[in-house]
């Protein structure tokens, strides 16, 4: 099975979408040990276990973004068939009135916050927690790579749910993703990859053209009015 991109650390495989939601299914692959990391629970488990068998992979931990239904739509299979730790931060575990898609805390071994390295075989994953699509949204950047999840996406953020959380993804967005060098690659939970200092561009004529606004649905573009 063919990487969807590599460095000298790390490969990045990348499946579906799946799913109602088209959820993109990612994989990654430590170089020097095999060793890896499912990202998110997505729709289609089969083919993303299948995957990391073709890749010659050895599965050692499931690492989630955020904890919405589309990104756990897989996770009591892979918690019946993978004895390996699931790591997420702390704020989007508990199914309370912020979490309201959740109908009960989610079992998770591991509990990581913006700062926490994780060790996929020799690669770190340094872990940046932007919250304002869900309060536990994080990312996971091993260069040239980031994983966000659904933090940002070409065109713009990521959902919202209001003003306020838009304010703190923009603010995530700009203290954690834009302060990596431009050439990173970003990888999100649907749709096409994105470069850093694309991204960044987008918002600079944004800025020069119009305004931010969300529409109806909670969706937000870096273009003017």
């Amino acid at each position: 099975m063919d990487a969807h991109s590599e460095s000298e650390q790390l490969r990045i495989y990348k499946l579906g979408p799946f799913g109602a939601a088209s959820n993109n299914a990612f994989f990654l692959v430590d170089q020097a040990t095999g060793d890896a990391a499912i990202i998110d629970a997505v729709a289609n488990y089969e083919a993303v276990l299948a995957g990391v068998e073709a890749a010659g992979a050895t599965p050692k931990m499931v690492l989630f973004t955020h904890s919405h239904p589309d990104h756990l739509e897989s996770f009591d299979a892979l918690r019946e068939l993978l004895p390996v730790p699931f790591y997420m931060h702390p704020d989007d575990v508990t199914a309370d009135a912020e979490h309201a898609w959740l109908d009960a805390d989610l079992e998770v071994d591991v509990h990581v916050n913006g700062g926490d390295d994780i060790l996929l075989g020799e690669t770190e994953l340094r872990v940046l927690h932007t919250p304002g699509h869900t309060t536990g949204s994080i990312c996971f950047y091993a260069p040239p790579y980031c994983v966000v999840g659904d933090t940002l996406f070409p065109g713009g953020p990521g959902f919202t749910t209001s003003e306020d959380n838009l304010r703190t993804v923009v603010r995530s967005i700009l203290e954690h993703l834009y302060a990596l060098p431009g050439d990173t690659l970003t990888f999100n939970g649907h749709g096409e990859d994105a470069l850093i200092r694309d991204s960044l561009d987008e918002v600079v004529n944004c800025l020069m053209q119009g305004s931010l606004t969300r529409d109806g649905q909670g969706n937000t573009a870096w273009q003017p009015n």
